[in-house]
Parts: structure tokens; sequence; C-alpha cells
């Protein structure tokens, strides 16, 4: 493939024609505004079921009676808490993405039109 070829696909994929109809209003608007509708009920709803979780977690760890089950429930709260925060972190990543993605794509496509010109 050559660079001339390249840079023609770029300019498709981006818009750089100057068209409303691209790629990105088309697939990946849709994509972003259903995301950024949906993520702040899911961060409450993960995050309850966490907190919940963690009590019952933290019940049987209270409740065991040999240092066995003591064990098991100290490595499930460990776990829960790695688990917990990263999914947290990574939900947290996914909204600034779908927050600033708009401004992202943007500054990508002036890119495209630059090599363009």
């Amino acid at each position: 493939m050559t660079l001339p070829k390249l840079v023609n696909g770029l300019s498709w994929f981006m818009g750089a024609d100057g068209t409303d109809s691209t790629w990105y209003q088309k697939i990946v608007k849709p994509i972003v505004d259903l995301m950024d509708t949906i993520i702040v009920p899911l961060l409450i709803v993960i995050g309850t079921a966490g907190t919940i979780y963690a009590i019952i977690l933290g019940v049987n760890f209270a409740r065991a009676e040999s240092s066995d089950k003591r064990e098991e429930a100290k490595k499930r709260i460990i776990n829960f808490v790695i688990g917990f925060v990263v999914t947290i972190v990574l939900l947290i990543l996914l909204l600034l993405f779908v927050k600033f993605a708009p401004d992202i794509w943007g500054e990508a496509k002036g890119y495209v039109d630059g090599i363009t010109s």
C-alpha cells in the first residue's frame, strides 16, 4: 500500500472531506451517547452491590470459628477489594473516554486534514 492510498483512506475514515456524514457521526457517536447515558447508573449499581457483598464478607470473617476459615475469609476480602477497585477505576476511565472522545476525535480529524491539504 502506498502512502497516498493510506492518506486517502484515513481522510475518508476521519471525514476529512468536510461532510457531516462521517463514520464517527454514524457509528461511534450513538455508542458514546449510550455509554454516557448508562455509566452513572452502572456505577451506582456496582457500588451498591459491592457494598452489600463487602458486608457479607465481613460478617463471614467475623463468624469464622477456626483459623482456616478466618484465613479463607481474609483472602476473599482482599480479592474483593482488589477486584472492586479495578472495576471502579476502569469504569471511571470509560467515563473519561466517553466525555473526551469527541475532542480526541476532532484533534485526530484535524491532523488528517493537515496531511491531506
